[in-house]
């Protein structure tokens, strides 16, 4: 497969009109009519969707988490909890809606008409994906009216969909896709235009068992034990067992065919995101070994420092080389992730023996994937002190193993991915009212949001304006309101 990956790459990134600066206009899609065939459009979208989730997504969500530091033009403003509709937009707009869920969509559709339920199946875990992103992000949001239109129904203001009723339609999704990828004949087939597992699709089964975990672990708050037992009911079936299974794209380590980190970093725009205080504070408490592979150390006597939240500091440390590098691997989900999401379940299912065994096995798994030699930044793998971080914190038993430690381990495996956010909101309760690890609010939080935390997104200012009504009808949607399953 690599021998044709990176040009294909490249060939559908140029397709969709990337652009090395600006991440908003990415995936409007003008020149992808829906005609294409399904072999040209489910790379598109994945590729859209991967810049959806790892661009303006994962961008603003680290800077909420402390991970990142806004230091100038949107990002300070960002980092100031002044997100607004403008901001929002560009994700709804670009990478979503009109972009990645639309073409998937299509296809579908497409794979409706021509009997290829294989096609159907990635095209709906691809869309689960999307559409758990979006109610993460805003609650209710359209989905049932959303593509309405190919069949000459048109629907040009949808009805929003409640979230709670749209985490039962992406578990549906996810079963039903399963299903899909399990039939022994399909008229068409993904293969090398599958950009994630280039058509295998045992790993798509085993990726839609993951995410079905993920969602179901989201309702902690919601449904704290039932949650844990559909969780890892979800993976008995079969998830992911290793690292080399993630459901990931590893995108080309040219320029033209690199991935959203590097896209964004080389550009100007990166200038306006340093490291987070709070994150590089924590790895150095921890001698974490993948400090300087998360934080590009600086010149001096103090390498690694980190941006305070809302604070301006452009002399804080860059972003480093295990996302600042063309071919940066972009993750839907992960084994890591997986791990994280078994022990938590199984924690609060009283199992604590299998809960410290999942764990370390989460620790042990993203060290290995994160310390791996990166030589375009001279880093090495030091096993030495891989080991010595398993010993004093992926080493747990069932008397040590406790949800806070699950928390912060995740906080810190799973770095400048939009799935910290989530984690670190479910965190928040009357016990740990800053979230695990705690974190501290922004230094202008007065101004922008009377002294809370950012708990969610403002809703565009496109359908403000143009489904006001819609809009309206959902009720108090600022920032700092909550998504239905952060209680």
């Amino acid at each position: 497969m690599k021998k044709y990956i990176k040009p294909f790459i490249a060939l559908v990134l140029t397709a969709v009109g990337l652009n090395s600066c600006d991440f908003k206009d990415i995936n409007v899609n003008p020149n992808s009519p829906t005609d294409a065939p399904m072999n040209v459009l489910l790379p598109a979208a994945q590729a859209n969707l991967a810049y959806g989730i790892h661009g303006d997504i994962a961008q603003f969500t680290s800077i909420f988490t402390q991970q990142l530091g806004g230091v100038e033009n949107i990002y300070l403003s960002v980092g100031q909890y002044d997100l607004n509709g403008n901001l929002a937009a560009r994700v709804w707009d670009g990478n979503l809606y009109p972009g990645a869920m639309k073409d998937l969509d299509v296809v579908i559709r497409k794979a409706n008409e021509t009997r290829s339920p294989h096609y159907r199946g990635v095209a709906r875990i691809l869309m689960a994906a999307a559409l758990g992103q979006a109610v993460d992000l805003w609650n209710n949001v359209p989905y049932s009216e959303a593509f309405r239109g190919a069949d000459g129904t048109a629907v040009t203001q949808p009805r929003y969909d409640r979230g709670e009723v749209l985490y039962d339609t992406i578990q549906n999704m996810l079963s039903q896709a399963i299903v899909d990828l399990q039939a022994t004949t399909s008229t068409f087939s993904p293969s090398r235009d599958d950009l994630v597992y280039g058509g295998n699709r045992t790993r798509w089964q085993q990726a839609a068992r993951a995410l079905k975990a993920r969602y179901f672990n989201h309702l902690s708050k919601v449904a704290p034990e039932q949650s844990a037992q559909n969780a890892l009911a979800a993976l008995q079936g079969g998830g992911l067992t290793s690292n080399a299974e993630d459901a990931r794209i590893v995108f080309g380590n040219s320029q033209d065919a690199a991935g959203p980190w590097f896209r964004f970093l080389v550009g100007s725009f990166g200038n306006g995101v340093r490291m987070g205080e709070s994150f590089v504070n924590l790895l150095i408490q921890r001698n974490d070994p993948r400090l300087p592979f998360y934080v590009r150390a600086n010149t001096g006597a103090t390498p690694f420092v980190g941006s305070p939240a809302g604070v301006s500091r452009p002399t804080a440390s860059q972003v480093g080389g295990y996302f600042n590098r063309p071919e940066s691997p972009v993750n839907f989900i992960s084994f890591v992730e997986q791990k994280f999401i078994e022990a938590e379940a199984l924690l609060r299912l009283n199992r604590r023996a299998e809960a410290a065994t999942a764990f370390n096995a989460a620790v042990a798994a993203s060290l290995t994937k994160v310390t791996a030699p990166i030589a375009s930044f001279n880093l090495t793998t030091n096993a030495t002190a891989n080991q010595d971080y398993i010993r004093r914190f992926g080493s747990e038993t069932q008397e040590t193993i406790s949800l806070d430690k699950i928390f912060t381990e995740k906080y810190i495996a799973l770095a400048l991915e939009p799935e910290t956010w989530n984690d670190w909101r479910r965190s928040i309760t009357p016990a740990t009212p800053n979230g695990v690890p705690a974190l501290s609010l922004a230094a202008s939080s007065q101004q922008f949001t009377a002294g809370r935390f950012p708990r969610r997104w403002p809703y565009p200012l496109s359908e403000v304006q143009l489904n006001r009504a819609n809009v309206e009808a959902q009720g108090p949607a600022t920032i700092t309101d909550r998504v239905f399953w952060d209680r």
